[in-house]
């Protein structure tokens, strides 16, 4: 009995090792939960800190700990936030355009690499082409407001000239995975109050965050996008995750247009207390 008991162990041990390898391959290109890039605050912590230097930036560590300042991941007490973006164009690859004049997101930090979006607005909606103005309230044509849940995660993103201070960007989804949809609307008043087109944009999009490795209260926002094609795509080494607009002719519902799309526009990121992106960082020699 105890030299099965043993062998059993050793089998337990095995088996538990193979998973445990086969985990660590398998998210050999995902971002950990913690580590960079990571969004919180630089405090000060004199001769106790884990980061060298005079001033509120945690990038050389303290190998004995006793440097002037810590690192926090996270908010504090205000993590809140105001994303204000402004000439925001939607572009399909196959030439479609939907323009506004502004969008405003108000949302909270809720840890080192992620956020909640709890309230979107779009002003000044119009799709281009039938020239007809968007809506999620027949009574106020050209605004799209949508309380629909989003979320947000950090990351690299591929472009920087110098791999020592890398790009980092948030990636907005839905916060819900089982429906995929960020925001939908409705563009020109049919009869009876119905939309002429039925519009519903699904996936995700990715912003670059800037400036970084920095304590501030205002970071700059930008999207980009080419033809259609978000700018970046995906997180470095990280699995493609686009934009997806489907526009249905509401006379017509069981033929929707599907097509990716990109998001052209640029902005604030206002915080509701200082904070850091920290993109990198450096540990001493001995």
């Amino acid at each position: 009995m105890r030299l099965r008991g043993k062998r059993l162990a050793i089998c337990g041990l095995a088996v538990f090792a193979m998973v445990m390898a086969g985990s660590s391959m398998a998210s050999a290109t995902e971002y950990p939960l913690t580590g960079l890039p990571e969004i919180g605050r630089c405090v000060s912590k004199p001769g106790e800190g884990g980061f060298k230097g005079l001033k509120a930036v945690c990038i050389v560590h303290s190998l004995t700990h006793k440097g002037n300042f810590e690192w926090l991941p996270g908010p504090g007490d205000k993590g809140t936030f105001k994303d204000r973006l402004s000439n925001p164009t939607l572009e399909t690859v196959g030439g479609g355009r939907i323009v506004c004049s502004f969008i405003f997101m108000n949302g909270e930090i809720t840890s080192g690499k992620n956020l909640k979006i709890s309230n979107l607005t779009m002003q000044g909606c119009l799709l281009v082409g039938p020239n007809l103005p968007c809506f999620s309230n027949p009574t106020e044509q050209g605004t799209i407001e949508s309380t629909t849940p989003l979320v947000g995660e950090l990351g690299f993103i591929p472009g920087s000239p110098n791999p020592a201070n890398p790009w980092v960007g948030w990636d907005l989804k839905a916060e819900s995975e089982l429906s995929g949809t960020m925001v939908e609307f409705g563009c020109g008043e049919g009869k009876l109050g119905i939309p002429t087109y039925k519009v519903s944009l699904e996936g995700s999009v990715i912003a670059r965050v800037k400036k970084t490795n920095k304590m501030i209260s205002v970071f700059e926002i930008t999207y980009k996008q080419s033809a259609g094609k978000q700018i970046p795509s995906a997180f470095t080494g990280g699995p493609e995750d686009v934009l997806t607009q489907i526009t249905t002719l509401t006379t017509n519902p069981l033929e929707p247009k599907e097509e990716q799309a990109g998001l052209q526009t640029g902005g604030e990121m206002e915080m509701g207390e200082a904070m850091e992106v920290k993109a990198r960082e450096k540990f001493p020699l001995k």
